[in-house]
């Protein structure tokens, strides 16, 4: 008997920290598994399903989108957008992270205007934008009046130009915040270094600072492809005739009746795909840009 139990202690002093371990990582993966996994594997399943049937299997609903000129178009527009508002992410969040990193007068208050769009909900923040940029907006109103030349609102609500202005609006701040924390984080002394050796301002801009600061705008911008290509209330919204996959798969489910489930599902799986193969070769690029950046 005091055999049995020093062996019980034995193992329960060897495993304890494993058990543990399991034991409080128990809810994460039940939470994991019912609010990922799960679902991800009935829309995978779903994907192959014949629409309206619960049994066999099909790659139509694959074959159909992706044989269908317009199922392409949405696919092409959907990485326009995305790409688009990113690089005017990151063409808007150096210089203005170059001018908050200098402490100008008022720059807690310009921060917090950065930090707005993410705490404004996509479906007002939506709203807002098609007011202010709409023929009778603020934005129209204002060039009617004090721009002579002016003769007509200049159209933005429901154009691609538009939506493209309304992504960077809405997701710059993953961009401008990597972006103002790696410039913040880098030694002043470095510049320093480069300007008594004598470069310009600009030379050390361009051969010391951002090389250095490369990676943090590369990963935020990694933030704000992904949300932008996953965007749904704004182009929902704003978008007008311009339908991007994430609505192109409510639309599937909303408009037809019965729903065409099915179909929206091998939309989704279809998204995912690209959104994975796209962030991987992505983040390669972002990785050898983090091992090859310094100054030159």
């Amino acid at each position: 008997m005091g055999t049995r139990t020093a062996d019980m202690m034995r193992f329960w002093r060897t495993h304890a920290s494993r058990l543990i371990t399991l034991f409080l990582l128990l809810p994460a993966l039940a939470g994991f598994f019912g609010l990922f996994f799960y679902p991800m594997l009935l829309t995978v399943i779903l994907s192959f399903r014949p629409e309206g049937q619960a049994i066999g299997w099909t790659l139509e609903n694959y074959t159909r989108f992706l044989a269908d000129p317009d199922g392409r178009w949405v696919i092409l527009l959907t990485f326009i957008l995305s790409l688009g508002g990113t690089a005017l992410s990151v063409l808007l969040s150096v210089p203005l992270a170059l001018i908050l990193r200098e402490k100008v007068r008022g720059h807690r208050f310009y921060r917090l205007m950065v930090l707005v769009p993410l705490v404004v909900p996509g479906l007002i923040g939506a709203l807002g934008l098609l007011l202010f940029w709409g023929t009778r907006g603020w934005f129209n109103l204002f060039l009617l009046q004090f721009v002579p030349f002016v003769q007509r609102p200049v159209a933005v609500n429901y154009t691609m130009h538009g939506l493209i202005m309304f992504y960077v609006w809405l997701y710059f701040p993953y961009t401008c915040i990597t972006t103002l924390s790696s410039l913040e984080s880098l030694d002043r002394s470095i510049e320093e270094a480069g300007e008594v050796s004598g470069a310009t301002r600009w030379q050390v801009l361009r051969h010391i600072v951002l090389p250095l600061i490369t990676p943090g705008i590369l990963a935020g911008s990694v933030l704000t492809f992904m949300a932008a290509f996953g965007a749904f209330s704004v182009p929902l919204i704003a978008g007008g005739n311009y339908r991007p996959l994430a609505v192109e798969i409510y639309k599937q489910i909303s408009v037809p009746i019965p729903a065409r489930w099915s179909a929206a599902s091998a939309i989704a799986i279809v998204m995912g795909v690209l959104q994975v193969i796209f962030l991987s070769l992505y983040m390669r690029f972002v990785r050898r840009a983090g091992g090859t950046g310094g100054p030159s």
